[in-house]
């Protein structure tokens, strides 16, 4: 069977765990800490190689995207990149701007300083940053929210890997109590239907050590 090493608050992996469920691969889940690594698959990568996926055949696919690429590529059938080649491109497009950007910009600047940092650089917590990944929350909701009032979902008709992208890093800000839902409706009527679909039931069962989610984390009414 598939193997997933990932960490439960990366967004990148669970881009992957929802991704798999989605292609309903079967696989196994195996938690992992980029702080301290139980079974590095390399010694030439320079940052945490979370998450990985080893597939059946034993080949190691480390990072989100060589994952996906390879998935996508091997099984044709339910693809998640979008069904014309207009949702693909912007499947592609909104994925970058999640993954990359928003990463950059807002989940980074929260979740890594909120919990990750305390363990990677027995830090404190740089509260300037913090207030800059909220304040840079509201670009991206207002963008969410001018296109859902458009679509059905974030690239088009389909549900798709920008969703996913988007969910990921979302699921993260609201473990740790990041989202003023109330201020984003249209989001929040998003967010709660990709909350109801069985791929992101394992997500909301999700706990790190010291750190308790909001009581609405796990509810699909919230």
């Amino acid at each position: 069977m598939r193997e997933l090493y990932h960490y439960p608050l990366d967004a990148y992996g669970r881009l992957v765990r929802i991704y798999l469920k989605e292609k309903a691969l079967d696989h196994e889940v195996i938690a992992e800490t980029p702080w301290d690594r139980k079974k590095p698959f390399s010694e030439n990568h320079m940052f945490s190689d979370l998450p990985t996926l080893v597939d059946m055949d034993g080949l190691v696919l480390e990072g989100w995207y060589a994952i996906v690429e390879q998935i996508e590529q091997s099984y044709r059938s339910n693809s998640l990149l979008g069904i014309t080649q207009k949702e693909k491109a912007e499947t592609r497009r909104i994925m970058t701007l999640f993954n990359i950007m928003f990463f950059a910009e807002v989940t980074k600047n929260i979740v890594f300083e909120k919990i990750i940092k305390r363990y990677t650089e027995n830090a404190s917590p740089d509260s300037s940053k913090i207030r800059s990944g909220i304040s840079s929350i509201k670009r991206y909701f207002d963008y969410i929210t001018w296109l859902t009032n458009r679509r059905n979902w974030l690239a088009g008709d389909s549900f798709t890997l920008a969703d996913i992208s988007a969910a990921a890093h979302i699921s993260c800000l609201d473990y740790v109590g990041a989202v003023e839902w109330d201020k984003y409706p249209d989001v929040q009527d998003w967010y709660a239907r990709i909350k109801s679909r069985p791929s992101f039931r394992d997500i909301l069962s999700d706990r790190v050590s010291y750190v308790v989610p909001p009581d609405y984390y796990s509810k699909l009414d919230f």
